[in-house]
C-alpha cells in the first residue's frame, strides 16, 4: 500500500487530494488544524486513515508531530511513502509597509518554514529506506511571478520553489535519492480564492481580475485538481528539484 501525508487536508485542494488518495486505495494521514465533516466521512471508510490535528504556525508542534508521524510510517512496510505539503495562507494582502509583522511571520511560517520542517524530518526517517519516496510541495504561480500586495505570499512560494531545487540537487547525488518537486496547481476553487475576491481594491489592485476568473468559470474544481496532482506525483515528471505547473500536463 502507498502511504500519503497531506497537510491542509480538511478542505479545498487538500480535501481533493485526500479524495484522490482514497479512490486509489492509499493510506491517508491527514494533517490540519481541524478535521472537517467531509474529511471525517471520507476517513470513516478508508482503511489506515489517521487524522492529526496540527497548527502549522507552531514550529515546536510541527517538529513533534512530524517525528511521530514519519517515525510510525517508517516502522511499517510500504510500497511508497509520499509527503504533500499543500497547506497555505494568502494573507496578509496589502502593500509592503502596510501589513502587520506578526501576520507576515505567520504567513512565512505556514507557507515556507513548516513545509521545510516536514521535509527535513521526512528525509531523516526515509533517506535510507527502500521503496518509492517522494515529496511534492504545492507552490503557486505567485512564487514565479510578482503580484502587488502579495509580497509575503509570493516570497514564501518562491522560497518553496528554491528549497525544492536545492534539495533536488542533493538527492540526485545520492544512490536511491528521494524525489522532490514543486508544483503550481493553477487557479483552484478554494477558500483562498474566496479570500482574494473579498479583498478591497485599495489593498489588492488586481482583485477584479480574480473576480472575473470566478464569474467566467475559470476556477478548477478541487476534486479534479486533486486527481491530476496525484497522477502527476507518480509520474516521471517528479524528479529531483523539478518546478512544475499543472497546466502543462492537462
Amino acid at each position: 500500500m502507498r502511504s500519503y501525508v497531506i497537510t491542509g487536508a480538511s478542505r479545498g485542494l487538500g480535501l481533493g487530494l485526500a479524495r484522490a488518495v482514497a479512490a486509489a486505495g492509499g493510506q491517508l494521514i491527514a494533517l490540519a488544524r481541524k478535521e472537517s465533516a467531509e474529511l471525517a466521512a471520507l476517513g470513516a471508510d478508508l482503511p489506515g486513515y489517521r487524522f492529526v490535528g496540527l497548527d502549522l504556525g507552531q514550529p515546536e508542534a510541527v517538529e513533534a508531530v512530524a517525528d511521530e508521524v514519519f517515525g510510525s510510517l517508517a516502522a511499517l512496510s510500504s510500497e511508497g511513502v509520499y509527503l504533500i505539503n499543500n497547506a497555505g495562507v494568502v494573507d496578509p494582502i496589502a502593500p509592503a509597509g502596510q501589513y502587520d509583522n506578526a501576520a507576515m511571520v505567520q504567513s512565512l511560517t505556514v507557507n515556507l518554514s513548516s513545509a521545510i520542517q516536514l521535509c527535513n524530518v521526512f528525509l531523516r526517517h526515509f533517506q535510507q529506506r527502500a521503496g518509492d519516496r517522494r515529496i511534492l510541495n504545492i507552490s503557486s504561480g505567485a512564487g514565479r511571478n510578482p503580484y502587488p500586495s502579495w509580497s509575503v505570499y509570493c516570497a514564501g512560494k518562491a522560497g518553496l520553489d528554491m528549497y525544492s531545487r536545492c534539495v533536488g540537487i542533493e538527492q540526485a547525488a545520492l544512490p536511491g535519492g528521494v524525489r522532490i518537486a514543486s508544483l503550481a496547481p493553477g487557479i483552484v476553487d478554494t477558500g483562498m480564492q474566496a479570500t482574494i475576491r473579498g479583498t478591497d481594491a485599495a489593498d489588492f489592485p488586481l482583485v477584479e481580475q480574480f473576480r472575473d476568473y470566478y464569474a467566467e468559470g475559470a476556477l478548477v474544481d478541487p476534486l479534479q485538481c486533486g486527481a491530476e496532482v496525484l497522477e502527476l506525483l507518480h509520474s516521471e515528471h517528479v524528479g529531483f528539484g523539478d518546478i512544475l505547473n499543472i497546466r502543462d500536463y492537462r
